[in-house]
């Protein structure tokens, strides 16, 4: 009898630690970890941009941090994206960060650009995505964003946080704004897809498949 219930008590060791061990896999990706980060290693950043300067194709992202549809899409297709035409070299994603939303557009945005001045602003905009709070919460504190800057890879705290202040971040949120007019951009997510063959505009979270349509369609 003490032999089975030591048998049934190991296997039920074994059952938590397989069910503790999911949960912590879920929880990582659900969560802001750093290791979703290593989908943007190796490819050249500049600022906002993502990938080779000379690619054939140009993907403008207008984007908010409050915007759930954004998350959506950083989430569940921006990877892909990178993977499948940043990476190789068929394209270059630039983010046009917009703050329309309310302050904490604006606080996240700063943040965000100012990582780009390290060349860290995908890093830091991916984690602002993936603990979006709830919008005009007030969730984006000063505590709240210097924590996804230490968790950022590579960046200099200190040198973000001097960044943040400094006239250039306003600058660009100001030469933003005037393109988004221009493009006719008025919600977020807006993609605007570019090339040889001419220029393609995709609003909202769009599937892969439209907009691997709208590459080929540019490229030519």
């Amino acid at each position: 009898m003490m032999q089975r219930g030591t048998t049934r008590l190991a296997v039920g060791m074994v059952v938590v630690a397989v069910v503790v061990a999911g949960l912590m896999v879920v929880l990582s990706q659900l969560g802001g970890g750093g290791g979703s980060q290593d989908v943007f290693a190796g490819i050249p950043q500049d600022g906002t941009r993502l990938g080779e300067e000379d690619a054939p194709v140009t993907i403008r992202l207008y984007e908010d941090f409050q915007c759930p549809a954004c998350a959506q899409f950083a989430r569940e297709t921006l990877p892909e994206v990178v993977e499948r035409h940043v990476e190789p070299g068929e394209a270059k994603l630039v983010s046009e960060t917009l703050a329309f939303l309310g302050p904490d557009s604006v606080s996240t945005a700063r943040a965000a650009i100012a990582a780009g001045e390290q060349d860290r602003y995908w890093q830091y905009a991916f984690l602002l995505f993936q603990n979006q709070g709830a919008e005009n919460s007030g969730y984006a504190t000063e505590e709240f964003l210097t924590n996804l800057a230490e968790e950022t890879q590579d960046l200099d705290v200190s040198e973000w946080d001097e960044a943040r202040g400094e006239d250039l971040v306003e600058e660009e949120l100001n030469a933003v704004q005037t393109k988004a007019n221009e493009d006719g951009v008025n919600s977020t997510p807006t993609l605007v897809i570019s090339g040889p063959e001419g220029e393609r505009k995709l609003r909202g979270a769009v599937p892969m498949e439209e907009i691997e349509k709208a590459i080929e369609e540019v490229k030519g």
